[in-house]
């Protein structure tokens, strides 16, 4: 088993609030972190068909036959639990950490969670391994100097650019990562991962979808990992409407496959782009798609800029989420073609990123950082590739290697 950083952030909701709800995609390791979390606590699974039937034929009954603290798994296929788990509380208001949970789909578990156990819920979400996890090293301090770039120098290099490429091929979903190795095995996960969500857990979800244009669009929104969606190029493509392609996306987000960059709109001076972009939450299912066999296949093929791009927005997105709060992400891309990959939008200020697959740069590929910082006063920005040290490029422009965040 691979230690997960953001236990401590659950264990700190356990102490304020009386239930927590973890949330992420299936196969991210949810059910693994909730025993390690609570390992003494009785655990409950409702996929398992005892477990389902036993709960939700009485869960008020449930819940008063077993003392707390309770671990459920996949509590969204069990909506009369929430009532009975409002009732409960509100018996013992001020008791903390009695009730940990976990959901696969959001959608359906965030309307159970704010129509019955608002104010008595944390809510936090599970992302597959982040790359200290994945390869068991401390976490960067990159993170914790986010705010004073001053500190970037002290940086240590954490990771081997090779090592950072068999991430970036193998993907973030703990067992398949734990048995990359293994070729049938890991091949053969990749195919059933893909059916397992389109077949049961979106039809379920979903029974009036159109199940197979909802495929189609999955296996669009893959090769679009890293660009905007344009509503009109994919209802086309579908013979469906706009509204349809929204709802599609909506349903790829709020099911975790997608990770939603919205486009930063604040500039009084310049037309912007406002189509959001967005990336898969992991690269596992773009490998499997495109067939890479090897690290080699992946980094020569024309859409690789795209692919490393999204893991290294997740990888930031990852262990800023498990530190901060309150911290809003964007990209930025004018009409005349201006861009930058990520906007991070803190209380502090606004913090531009461009990332890089390559290990050098030109000069000329630095003016929309420069523009940026000098349009909206940033105190510096950063450019992470793949280069050999850390150094000031700019004028308050920082080049970051990947191997050191």
């Amino acid at each position: 088993m691979l230690a997960r950083k953001l236990s401590t952030k659950i264990k700190e909701a356990l102490e304020m609030f009386p239930c927590v709800v973890v949330l992420g995609a299936r196969q991210v390791g949810k059910t693994t972190l909730l025993k390690m979390i609570l390992p003494k606590a009785q655990f409950f699974d409702l996929e398992k068909l005892s477990d389902f039937d036993y709960i939700d034929s009485d869960p008020e009954l449930f819940l008063n036959n077993h003392k707390d603290p309770l671990v459920i798994d996949e509590a969204q296929l069990c909506p009369n639990l929430f009532k009975a788990l409002r009732v409960k509380i509100d018996e013992e208001r001020s008791k903390t950490g009695r009730f940990l949970l976990s959901g696969s789909s959001s959608p359906l578990l965030l309307n159970q969670i704010s129509e019955t156990l608002a104010g008595r819920v944390a809510i936090i979400e599970i992302p597959c391994l982040s790359w200290d996890e994945a390869l068991e090293r401390k976490s960067s301090k990159f993170y914790d100097y986010i705010f004073s770039p001053e500190k970037f120098s002290s940086l240590k290099k954490l990771y081997e650019r090779q090592e950072l490429y068999e991430l970036c091929l193998y993907g973030l979903y703990p067992e398949p990562f734990l048995k990359r190795k293994n070729a049938n095995f890991y091949h053969s996960w990749q195919e059933n991962y893909f059916k397992t969500y389109i077949e049961r857990d979106i039809r379920n979800l979903f029974p009036k979808l159109e199940i197979e244009n909802y495929r189609k669009f999955v296996q669009m929104l893959i090769q679009s990992s890293g660009d905007t969606v344009k509503y009109s190029n994919f209802a086309s493509s579908l013979s469906v409407s706009e509204p349809t392609v929204k709802q599609y996306l909506e349903i790829a987000q709020g099911t975790f496959v997608w990770q939603l960059l919205r486009a930063f709109d604040k500039s009084s001076t310049k037309r912007l782009i406002k189509m959001p972009k967005g990336y898969l939450a992991d690269n596992v299912l773009i490998n499997y798609f495109n067939k890479f066999q090897n690290t080699d296949q992946m980094i020569s093929n024309i859409y690789f800029g795209f692919i490393w791009e999204g893991f290294v927005i997740n990888q930031i997105r990852k262990n800023i989420d498990r530190i901060y709060t309150n911290i809003n992400y964007y990209y930025y891309r004018t009409q005349h073609k201006a861009e930058i990959d990520l906007v991070l939008d803190t209380a502090q200020g606004l913090i531009p990123i461009e990332i890089k697959s390559g290990s050098s740069f030109k000069s000329d590929q630095l003016i929309s950082l420069k523009n940026f910082i000098s349009e909206y006063k940033c105190k510096y920005g950063i450019v992470i590739n793949n280069g050999a040290e850390i150094r000031e490029i700019a004028a308050n422009i920082y080049q970051i290697p990947a191997v050191y965040i």
